[in-house]
């Protein structure tokens, strides 16, 4: 069948890293960071009484000359920014009221300020485009592609690789015991713990696989994604299935013209409306019960949210900091009842305005990115609901474990990432090149 030299498709431009040549400084900081969370907490050092571990040592001066950059005009602050920095400030002034001194205070309000507000500000500056996310992708799947294997070579072994070997040089001991789920160890890596590691890989699954990047650096970024299996936990699983769900959903929706996002939010609220209204347990219940592998430990968790929150009712403001929460004896005499909820644990210890803050500004990422990705070159708005799907899921997976150390840096970096993208407003390169070259077509 012959064609018309007038109608043919016009393919968009080929989108690789090479495009963006100059690689700017923030996002080589980016990339270091991030390659510096790999590191385990076996090589942290004592510095006066202080536990600096390797990323929190490179943060320090990285503020320094972020702190100089936003001086110079380097960034546009938005709205979100301020609900992050309100945040870690409620945090320094909740430390102060609960803590019996003043350098306690300090400790804490220090170290959650590099962990949260640094991390944050760090992506923040170093993601500006769509096509700067794809550099850093590229940059750091080689680390996300070793940590999934690592993962996944323990728990086919049965023991931990990294942490005892830093152990044994280092001598500060590691933490990790060993422990089986159906006839598999559970991977940790560099991790304090394998949960920690499932959710963090999980969350890379939808990055990279609606990046637009091509060849090797998808392949071996969603291979490490998918490897959190290995974790055996319920956090890796809900978010490879329910980022895998998306992502199939995202697919339909480009293809059925009945399907839209807005259907799939209508339904999604309708649904927990219905579970609220209609279950005695309700709805965070019902998830923790139904997604939690261990029955024991989805009953641990219930316990958790119930006293939990009696604690935060008791101490609304300022939390209790590092205090025991308050719960029954029995519950005190065992060991596994850490709060495996990071929203909760958020409001026990620095009180309910940090948890709301913090959630306000994750669900206004989410939000503002997903609303971005519409005025976007489909392969660009493919990227920002990628980061979307990511950032969501990883905060519904934070209900069932507390974050700490590289899985609390990289949640703040993901946020950081959302809210560059979703509050940037000029075209990226490949939307500009695309549309100019279109424009100038026959047809």
């Amino acid at each position: 069948m012959s064609t018309s030299p007038h109608t043919f498709r016009i393919a968009p431009p080929r989108l690789v890293v090479k495009q963006d040549r100059g690689l700017k400084l923030p996002l080589y900081l980016a990339t270091t960071l991030f390659y510096l969370l790999l590191i385990p907490e076996q090589a942290n050092v004592n510095l006066g009484g202080l536990l600096f571990s390797p990323y929190r040592l490179f943060l320090i001066p990285t503020f320094l000359y972020l702190f100089q950059r936003a001086l110079q005009g380097g960034l546009r602050f938005v709205w979100l920014d301020l609900l992050v920095a309100l945040a870690c400030a409620w945090i320094w002034l909740a430390s102060y009221m609960s803590s019996d001194s003043l350098v306690a205070a300090i400790v804490q309000g220090g170290a959650h300020t590099m962990d949260i507000a640094l991390p944050y500000f760090v992506a923040r500056f170093a993601i500006r485009s769509p096509q700067d996310l794809r550099v850093l992708l590229v940059l750091i799947a080689p680390g996300v592609a070793v940590m999934g294997a690592v993962v996944m070579l323990e728990s086919i072994l049965g023991r931990h690789l990294i942490q005892p070997f830093l152990a044994s040089i280092t001598g500060n001991p590691s933490r990790l015991g060993l422990e089986a789920r159906f006839g598999l160890t559970r991977g940790a890596a560099s991790f304090p713990h394998p949960i920690l590691a499932g959710i963090c890989l999980a969350s890379f699954l939808t990055l990279y696989l609606m990046s637009g990047i091509r060849g090797w650096p998808k392949l071996i970024g969603a291979a490490g994604a998918v490897a959190s299996f290995f974790t055996l936990s319920s956090a890796a699983l809900l978010g490879l299935v329910v980022g895998g769900f998306l992502l199939a959903y995202d697919w339909l929706v480009q293809r059925v013209s009945n399907l839209s996002w807005r259907l799939m939010i209508f339904g999604m609220t309708v649904l927990y409306m219905v579970v609220e209204l209609t279950s005695t347990s309700g709805f965070f219940n019902l998830l923790v019960r139904y997604a939690s592998l261990n029955t024991a430990s989805a009953y641990n968790r219930v316990l958790i949210w119930d006293f939990g929150t009696q604690s935060v009712a008791r101490h609304p403001l300022f939390g209790i900091g590092y205090a025991d929460w308050e719960r029954p004896d029995w519950m005190q005499w065992s060991t596994s009842f850490s709060v495996d909820h990071f929203w909760l644990l958020l409001a026990m210890r620095f009180g309910l305005p940090t948890s709301l803050l913090l959630i306000f500004a994750t669900a206004g990422a989410v939000i503002l990115v997903s609303l971005r990705s519409m005025d976007r070159h489909p392969v660009d708005a493919r990227l920002l609901r990628g980061v979307a799907i990511s950032l969501a899921v990883f905060a519904l997976g934070a209900v069932s474990v507390a974050l700490w150390l590289n899985a609390l840096v990289w949640f703040f970096m993901l946020l950081g990432i959302a809210v560059s993208l979703g509050s940037n407003r000029v075209m990226s390169r490949s939307y500009k090149q695309f549309a100019s070259y279109s424009r100038n077509v026959p047809g």
